[in-house]
C-alpha cells in the first residue's frame, strides 16, 4: 500500500548500521527506519532547544523594559 509521508534515503557504512541495529534490538523498535526517524525527532527537539537557550541568552543581557513602556 502507497503512503503519503515523504521519503528520506540514507546510505550508511556496515559500522553505523550495526550500531543502528544493536541499539533497535535494545529498544525492540520495530525496524531501523523507526529507530532512525525517533532518533531525528529527538535530534531536532534538541537544536531546536539550543537555538531557544541562545535567544533566551542574548534576551537576558537586555536591558529591561517596564510593561508600561512596551504598550505605550
Amino acid at each position: 500500500m502507497p503512503t503519503t509521508k515523504q521519503r528520506i534515503n540514507l546510505s550508511v557504512d556496515n559500522t553505523f548500521y550495526e550500531t543502528l541495529e544493536r541499539l533497535r534490538k535494545y529498544r525492540k523498535a520495530t525496524s531501523i527506519s523507526a529507530l532512525v526517524l525517533e532518533l531525528a525527532q529527538k535530534g531536532l527537539e534538541l537544536e531546536e532547544d539550543l537555538y531557544f537557550a541562545q535567544v533566551a541568552d542574548k534576551r537576558e543581557n537586555q536591558d529591561e523594559i517596564s510593561h508600561d513602556e512596551v504598550w505605550s
